[in-house]
């Protein structure tokens, strides 16, 4: 993949420029820049990319992911009341992110906010995180997705997670992507999707 001008891998990390400065980007703490540290080849956002976030904690990536699509919405789900609090400070300052405390289960209940989006980004770890991203990418049918699945969270199937997790993908997508992430983030590993 060839990097977009605004971002640039520099010692080890990543990049991004914002107003003419160069921010450090991470990879401890955004799976989706150590996503493109592991050799991911595709990246989809732009200035005009309408996202929903699942999982956005406390914002760390989204904040990055609102600097480069300036010119549309994120819509950010978080079910914790904690994180969504830290989320909230966030939003105050980036006026593109919709927050939604709320399941990610439940596609249905935040399709406002959603607004067919074009990109789903996934970072929630729970036993079934799996299927709540099919049943978010059968509900919207973005265009392209992201996945950073949790291996650990994942009790019922502790062997072949991950050939159970790329057939799954496979069955909806034509092009699926695996980076192993485990460097930085343990018993990580990132798919992209479209």
């Amino acid at each position: 993949m060839k990097m977009p001008n605004y971002l640039r891998k520099r010692k080890g990390t990543l990049e991004l420029k914002i107003n003419k400065r160069w921010i450090k980007w991470n990879p401890f703490h955004s799976k989706l820049s150590a996503y493109l540290l592991g050799g991911g080849e595709y990246w989809p956002f732009n200035k005009n990319s309408k996202i929903l976030y699942l999982g956005a904690a406390e914002g760390n990536t989204l904040s990055f992911l609102s600097e480069i699509c300036t010119n549309n919405t994120i819509a950010a789900v978080e079910i914790s009341e904690i994180a969504m609090a830290e989320l909230l400070e966030l939003v105050e300052k980036k006026k593109n992110i919709i927050p939604y405390l709320g399941d990610a289960h439940f596609p249905n209940k935040y399709h406002i906010q959603a607004n067919k989006p074009e990109i789903i980004y996934q970072d929630i770890a729970q036993n079934d995180q799996i299927d709540i991203f099919l049943r978010n990418c059968n509900y919207f049918n973005p265009k392209y997705a992201f996945l950073m699945l949790k291996t650990q969270s994942i009790s019922k199937k502790k062997t072949g997670i991950i050939e159970y997790t790329e057939n799954k993908l496979k069955e909806k997508f034509q092009i699926v992507e695996s980076i192993n992430i485990k460097k930085w983030a343990k018993g990580h590993t990132a798919y992209y999707m479209e």
